[in-house]
Parts: C-alpha cells; structure tokens; sequence
C-alpha cells in the first residue's frame, strides 16, 4: 500500500475517534433509544475492521487475512463484523467471496471466547456445566475453520474493491441502530420478568451485555445453574440468529448459503452442549 492511500483512511478514523470522544453517553431522542456515543462508536467500529480487513488481506493474503480480521473484528464487535463482511461480499470477486466464510466463522468464534472469559471472570465458582456450553460450538466453529480453510481461494495483493468508503459505513451504521431500537421497544413491551424474552433481545446482536447480566444475575442468587446455561444458549443461539439475518439482507448469495449451512451445524453443536451441560448439572 502506497503512502498516500493511508491519508484518507487515516484522517477519517481520526475524526471517528475524536467524534466518539466527544459525543455524549446519554440518549438524545425522546424514547432514550439512540446514545449518540454508541451510534458513534458503531460507525468508528465498521471503519476500523474495514480498514484493517484490506491491510490484512494485501499482506497476509486472501484466507489467512479474513481469518485474523475475523477473529480481532469479532472481539470488537462480531455483529459489526458480519455486517461489513455481508456488504463486502457483493462486491467482491470469487477470492474475497471464498474469504467472507472465513471472516463469518472466525468473528462467532471470538465472540465465543469472549463470552466464555466473562463467564469466567464474572463467576465466583466456575461450573464445568457453563463451560461445556461453549464448547460445542467452538469445536465445530474451528473444524469448520480448517475445512473452509484448505478449500478457499488464496491471493495477495490489495483486493479491487478495497477503497475505503465512508457512506456504506454510515449506511450499515443506521440499519444495525435501527434494529437494535426496534429490538428495545420490545424489550420494554415484555417487562423485565420476561427474563428469557429479554435476553433473547440483547443477544441478537451482541452477547456479551446479556452474559455479565445473567452470570450477575446466578452470583445474587436469581438465577440457578441449570437457568444461567439455558440463558447462554439462548444468547448464543440469538446472536447466531443475527448473523444469519445480516447475511441475508446484505450478502451475496454465495454467502447466504455458506453461512445457513455453518450456522444450522452451529446450532446442533449448541444443542449437543446444553444436554451435555445439563446433565452434568
């Protein structure tokens, strides 16, 4: 990469930054829906994975760059992730095309790590049973990975669809706040009782806010052991769910039907943990 096709790239990030530094935290509209921090900080997030996904990619190469992209986009957001991949798709040629599975795969298993350290960290008593429901989909996430892997086309180089390009960002950026406000108007409507409902809700894009609740939720004592598995896997299942809805709107074919076939092996293996993770309960 050139020089001077860093500058545009660079100075837009820049301003993202300095944008989400400044915007206030609390909701501006008056059903408190839209923090303009966290509309900020979504449009900085799909900038950066863009951004980073076609350095990746130039000099790591087709696979092994959706790979690692994937995995850190995944850590950051893996909603965010999805949703850049999916528009990408469409626009890319058979190499990029055979590396969005990849980047699919690797952003569900990030999220899945981190959902695992949260359990871990938040929890006084670690129980194999919370455990064993990560496990499932994260052994068949890598077999998919190394499948996936060997097969996908690979070349170097920077990809012809690579320019960094702001409006799509802002594009994805509202179509993703859009549902997330949709998804808390329900969440209202249901109440707080509806604990299963609820986080059904926040998990549909991210996991990670409903697994410190609900592991907060079994610490206090509100939730038994046997609850908290059954909520991570709706958690897991809900953002699984997402992604897959993402996908369609936004991805090429190719895509779509890649990742309903990964997804419908996700969910089994899912299953598979809960019963094991119930049993051992």
């Amino acid at each position: 990469m050139k020089p001077r096709e860093f500058i545009k790239p660079g100075a837009t990030l820049a301003l993202l930054g300095l944008m989400t530094w400044l915007a206030p935290l609390a909701p501006i509209d008056p059903w408190n829906l839209v923090s303009p921090k966290k509309f900020a900080s979504m449009i900085l997030t799909l900038a950066v994975i863009q951004a980073f996904s076609s350095v990746l990619e130039r000099y790591l190469g087709t696979r092994m760059g959706a790979m690692v992209a994937g995995f850190l986009g995944g850590l950051i957001s893996s909603t965010a992730t999805t949703a850049s991949l999916a528009r990408r798709s469409k626009l890319g040629s058979g190499g990029r095309q055979s590396g969005g599975i990849l980047t699919f795969l690797s952003a569900t298993g990030a999220m899945l790590v981190e959902g695992c350290a949260l359990v871990i960290a938040g929890a006084s008593e670690v129980r194999a049973a919370h455990l064993i429901v990560f496990v499932g989909p994260l052994l068949a996430t890598v077999a998919m990975i190394y499948g996936h892997y060997r097969t996908a086309t690979d070349r170097r180089g920077m990809p012809q669809d690579a320019t960094f390009q702001i409006l799509p960002i802002l594009k994805l950026s509202v179509f993703i706040v859009v549902i997330l406000s949709i998804s808390k108007v329900v969440q209202r409507f249901f109440g707080e009782n509806g604990l299963l409902v609820v986080t059904s809700l926040v998990s549909l894009f991210e996991i990670h806010g409903s697994v410190i609740a609900n592991v907060q939720m079994h610490e206090l004592g509100n939730a038994s052991a046997k609850l908290l598995s059954t909520l991570l896997v709706i958690s897991i299942g809900a953002s699984y769910i997402s992604k897959v809805f993402l996908i369609w709107i936004l991805g090429s074919a190719r895509l779509r039907t890649q990742a309903l076939k990964c997804t419908l092996v996700l969910f089994l293996s899912l299953a598979i943990s809960w019963m094991i993770s119930t049993g051992v309960s």
